[in-house]
């Protein structure tokens, strides 16, 4: 829908507009920040503090499951890296972009390894956590080549250890749940918005029975 269309089609039903203008200072979107990470382009809470670009859903689920014993693997960094951080005992962060490695490695938290790696399909990248001969309580699979990630991270995954996939309702991404599933996971999916964004989407905890999450 176009920009004038959406605004005429808003304009003929005033109640709507109404109820859209008063979410600004008030309501669910203004509760939870959304206003803030929009305004900033940023995903962050209303107080400036950084959120990883995920469901809202998710982040409510994972933010008190998070503790100082566990080890956290991910795929791509930013604001996630230090939000993990502050949580967990230590955040191991693969990033392909080298802009944007240089801009983020010495804003990190101590405890959050930065590891720059060129992107290859099914390559070094996608194999990282892995290759680190670590085992991780948790792993994030939020950059690229993401069904490449979900196949090889699982032998990097701890006894008790889980794999969330962001934007897991994508179809090029349904290789990666069937493999998942294959291997003896199952999948709790949480949708909704994220922080400054308005669409629909899903981030999903693949999990196996005594898990760190203790789903």
């Amino acid at each position: 829908m176009s920009t004038l269309k959406a605004l005429t089609h808003l304009l003929a039903k005033p109640h709507r507009l109404k109820a859209l203008l008063s979410y600004g200072h008030k309501g669910y979107l203004n509760s939870i920040g959304w206003f803030t990470a929009f305004d900033k382009k940023q995903a962050v809470d209303g107080k400036g503090r950084a959120l990883p670009w995920v469901t809202y859903s998710f982040i409510d689920f994972i933010r008190e499951r998070i503790n100082k014993e566990q080890d956290i693997f991910e795929y791509g960094s930013g604001s996630s890296t230090i939000f993990y951080a502050e949580r967990a005992k230590s955040v191991t962060s693969v990033e392909h972009d080298k802009g944007w490695f240089d801009r983020v490695k010495n804003t990190s938290p101590g405890n959050a390894e930065m590891i720059f790696c060129q992107l290859e399909k099914d390559g070094e990248y996608a194999q990282k956590a892995k290759l680190l001969n670590r085992k991780f309580d948790i792993i994030i699979v939020d950059g690229r080549d993401r069904v490449n990630c979900c196949k090889h991270s699982i032998d990097a995954l701890s006894s008790h250890g889980v794999l969330v996939l962001d934007d897991s309702e994508r179809e090029v991404y349904e290789p990666a749940r069937a493999f998942l599933k294959q291997n003896g996971f199952k999948e709790l999916s949480f949708s909704g918005i994220s922080p400054g964004l308005f669409y629909e989407k899903a981030t999903s905890v693949f999990y196996k029975a005594d898990n760190c999450l203790e789903i």
